[in-house]
């Protein structure tokens, strides 16, 4: 039920802009930053029973979209999104141990939405949400023969404050969350939550 709200939250702000009839230009977006992927539970191990935590140590994220913004205070537009997670610790039964080696790769392609706050200066305060598609690449041999990857349903939400520099140039910081439906790879499940930190730089043609 919860997956079910966050689509229809998500499907319906990234359907508003699409209604919005004035224009004000094309736009190209890079974000770089950390990626602080939550702990998460393994289910399903093949020939083990019970269950299995994951954790990870921060890692790389980085996004670049093409959008649209619209006259304010709505943007939309579509985005491709790079995130690496290091292994750091797995538990299984109450015994612990540290990974020597293996990453959680996430590549994923998003449309999101935006509402711009008008502030009457050029500091521009934002939230936004997103919805789409991710591929989770998992190598975590030799501790858990799991190692392969699975598309899943993806979802995002985003705030921050943008600042402009120029008429077409702006630079902002941004909060995100980003989560995943359960991938199954290899007969095990888990899935990913990530709080993201990121600066990022906007032309606006």
């Amino acid at each position: 039920m919860k997956k079910i709200v966050l689509t229809a939250a998500a499907l319906a702000f990234v359907a508003v802009p699409l209604a919005a009839v004035a224009a004000d230009g094309i736009y190209l977006k890079a974000n770089i930053g950390v990626g602080m992927a939550m702990d998460t539970d393994i289910d399903n191990i093949p020939n083990a029973a019970g269950s299995a935590k994951m954790t990870f140590d921060t890692g790389f994220v980085g996004t670049a979209a093409v959008g649209y913004d619209f006259a304010n205070p709505f943007r939309v537009e579509g985005e491709y999104l790079w995130q690496k997670n290091d292994l750091d610790r797995l538990s299984y039964n109450n015994a612990y141990g540290n990974f020597n080696q293996g990453d959680l790769k996430t590549q994923a392609l998003m449309i999101n939405g935006y509402y711009d706050i008008d502030t009457g200066s050029a500091w521009t305060p934002f939230i936004g949400a997103g919805i789409g598609w991710a591929k989770l690449d998992l190598s975590a041999a030799p501790q858990l023969d799991i190692s392969d990857n699975d598309d899943v349903f993806a979802y995002q939400f985003m705030g921050g404050v943008a600042y402009a520099i120029s008429d077409q140039w702006s630079v902002d910081v941004q909060y995100r969350f980003f989560g995943t439906d359960d991938a199954s790879i290899n007969g095990a499940d888990f899935d990913l939550n990530s709080n993201d930190l990121m600066v990022g730089v906007r032309y606006t043609f």
